[in-house]
């Protein structure tokens, strides 16, 4: 941390959006995170002197100190499978250099090198195999680079309440230069909809996360929980990109969850270099949103542990 108390991720992503509205005015996206980034550290004993990408196999990206002199560097996996979540990636880091960093000083290199380990090394999502603490950092790291690169009132400007569809997706990664995953889950974050998102790999759910609303009347997604034959995911397998341009009504019976089987709308998209699938689920509204407290929105770890609980 760089101060003595802990920061608001959402509270520290937003003072930097507005000083970059201050600064750039409404058309300001994408951020140049990057420049942001230097721009800001420099004001600090230990900036961040360096952002580069880089070979990290099993890594997304890092922050990791200069063993010689108090400096910072974000490294970022520049495999090309990866380049739609370089700007993510950055911004994640900087979360970290922003929200957890041990801030460092001459002192801490009297013996001309850094002795201390404090490294930050990020891996893609696997919920189930972090630590409560890092979790915590993880996924407040996260939420920082989503405020920061998409400011949820201009986020919400730009869907204004509309079903996601293709075109509307396609729309919102070209402005906030994020690739879809990100971009699917910040709707679903806030979105007052009965919507899920689920990532798959070989018939199977990696992870996935659920909107307040579909949370409330049942529906959440268990990591390892198979992906019916009939999803529209599973009959587009050979397919390689979106399998329709809009959602596609499904017959109660499809997907099922702790409340029975009901109607619901799929829209999927199978990756090309990743060998994944991604769906948006979106049901019907039969739940009434004004009943949901305001929790903080739960991902496959929390649904997981829920699951084993019950």
């Amino acid at each position: 941390m760089t101060d003595g108390k802990r920061k608001s991720p959402q509270k520290e992503a937003n003072r930097l959006s507005n000083l970059l509205r201050q600064v750039l005015g409404e058309d300001r996206f994408p951020v140049d995170i990057e420049a942001l980034a230097r721009e800001v550290s420099r004001n600090n004993e230990d900036p961040i002197g360096k952002i580069v990408g880089g070979e990290l196999p099993g890594f997304e990206g890092m922050l990791r100190p200069h063993r010689r002199r108090p400096e910072w560097h974000i490294v970022y996996n520049d495999d090309p499978r990866y380049r739609g979540r370089v700007r993510f990636t950055i911004a994640h880091e900087f979360g970290h250099y922003q929200l957890h960093r041990p801030p460092l000083s001459g002192q801490d290199y009297v013996s001309g090198t850094l002795e201390r380990d404090c490294d930050f090394q990020c891996k893609p999502l696997r919920p189930s195999a972090w630590q409560d603490a890092e979790r915590q950092r993880e996924e407040e790291a996260d939420t920082f680079a989503s405020f920061l690169l998409m400011p949820l009132d201009d986020y919400r400007a730009q869907v204004d309440g509309e079903e996601m569809t293709v075109d509307l997706l396609n729309h919102v990664t070209d402005r906030y230069g994020v690739s879809l995953t990100a971009a699917c889950r910040k709707w679903i974050d806030f979105t007052d909809k009965r919507a899920a998102m689920v990532v798959a790999r070989d018939g199977y759910a990696t992870w996935g996360r659920a909107s307040r609303a579909a949370l409330k009347s049942g529906i959440f997604v268990r990591s390892g929980m198979q992906i019916p034959e009939n999803a529209l995911a599973a009959i587009g397998a050979d397919e390689k990109g979106f399998v329709s341009s809009q959602p596609v009504s499904r017959p109660a019976g499809v997907r099922n969850f702790s409340r029975g089987p009901e109607p619901v709308r799929e829209l999927a998209m199978v990756s090309e270099f990743l060998d994944l699938s991604l769906t948006i689920l979106q049901f019907d509204d039969t739940v009434d949103v004004r009943e949901i407290e305001e929790d903080e929105p739960w991902d496959t770890y929390d649904q997981f542990q829920l699951g084993r609980g019950s």
